[in-house]
């Protein structure tokens, strides 16, 4: 296909200079379709050495100067017509000037957007560490509307955090997480030499509690004979209490029940999951519970790609784990994260050695699993009435 376009070298003859020397500029001619215009290329030449008939100078220096100047015109030019740019003489000579080019942008927020949106695409992240980010974002831009990638400094963190803490009273976890996500942003501005170094290497994490909130036998007993009859919700707060149960049977977290398909039940004798938070695969042996729950909902019906259960989202869920707590007198509030905890801490309670919790619950490092070593008072004083000195 012929381009709609053409550059070439012309003498002005008509614009010799007043120094008495009768030089005259050379230009561009660039004819596009729907007009044409003209470029300096900033050489002067007396008419004598230029070659009329081979419309180019005679002297071949300066010669392969214009021809390197033209070539990089017709590149451009190419590039325009290849990308559907419109040809106006405005555009063509801010192209070919170089006017075109972006101012470089300081604005925090639009370097947040893009290069989290690059890793999104590139990366497999999961729906949930998306939103952790967006979750950021939005708590950055409630402390810091306007925010420019100068202003980003160890007093800035700190400031944030005091503001996380105070204004949002949000707890020590929380922000940690928060700073965690935020480090992570600021090492891809560094990755793509939009800053220098992150001033969160110089900020220290603060002291969180291991999480203790988890179901005891005798609190799961009074969950699952809890008699949650209430009219139109009887049905979603079944359902929600199955889910639950599931994950206390098998320690799988909210998002890694609302994927699992039935492929990943092998033979009704173990799930083989892959997690999504981690990438790593967990295996969970059988058992009579969560097989239950299973035949309960018509897995034996399903394709091997359908979903074991429907979708629910996370604040249905835990609206729901609220009310079914105070029926069930469970003394803390509960969330959907409490049955994975649950599963880790029973059975801790029965006696199984930390390294067989953290392969049935998937942690990369023994570290996670002590988190859930730990047991409450009651269980505590029925198990001391049986110990022997």
């Amino acid at each position: 296909m012929k381009n709609s376009f053409s550059v070439k070298a012309i003498l002005r003859k008509e614009q010799p200079r007043k120094d008495g020397t009768g030089r005259c500029p050379i230009y561009f001619q660039i004819i596009y379709r729907g007009g044409k215009t003209k470029t300096p290329s900033g050489k002067l030449i007396h008419p004598s050495q230029w070659d009329e008939k081979k419309k180019c100078p005679k002297d071949s220096l300066l010669k392969n100067v214009l021809m390197k100047e033209e070539s990089r015109i017709y590149k451009i030019l190419l590039e325009m017509e290849n990308n559907d740019e419109v040809f106006t003489k405005e555009t063509i000579l801010k192209k070919i000037k170089g006017e075109d080019k972006i101012i470089i942008n300081n604005d925090f927020y639009f370097h947040f957007d893009e290069v989290l949106n690059k890793k999104f695409a590139i990366e497999n992240i999961a729906i949930g560490t998306q939103n952790h980010y967006k979750n950021l974002r939005n708590k950055l831009k409630m402390f810091r509307p306007k925010l420019t990638l100068d202003e980003i400094d160890k007093i800035f963190i700190e400031d944030f955090m005091y503001f996380l803490k105070v204004d949002l009273e949000i707890g020590n976890s929380g922000i940690n997480n928060h700073i965690k996500n935020f480090k992570a942003v600021l090492n891809l501005l560094i990755d793509a030499k939009k800053i220098t170094e992150s001033p969160t290497k110089k900020i220290k994490k603060l002291h969180e509690e291991p999480r203790k909130n988890f179901l005891n036998p005798d609190d799961l007993e009074r969950l699952r004979n809890a008699d949650l009859k209430l009219g139109n919700l009887t049905k979603g707060l079944e359902y929600t209490r199955d889910l639950f149960l599931f994950s206390c049977y098998t320690g799988l977290r909210d998002c890694d029940i609302k994927v699992l398909k039935k492929k990943d039940i092998i033979d009704n004798k173990e799930i083989i999951k892959r997690q999504i938070k981690t990438k790593t695969e967990v295996t969970i042996p059988f058992n009579n519970y969560w097989l239950k729950i299973l035949k309960k909902y018509g897995f034996d019906k399903k394709k091997d790609d359908d979903l074991v259960f429907e979708l629910k989202s996370n604040a249905v869920l835990n609206r729901h784990l609220k009310i079914i707590g105070k029926i069930a007198k469970i003394k803390n509030k509960i969330n959907f994260h409490d049955g994975r905890h649950t599963f880790g801490s029973i059975l801790a309670l029965q006696g199984f050695p930390i390294n067989y919790i953290s392969v049935a619950m998937g942690h990369r490092s023994i570290k996670t699993t002590q988190i859930y070593m730990n047991t409450d008072k009651d269980t505590l004083s029925k198990l001391m009435k049986n110990v022997k000195f």
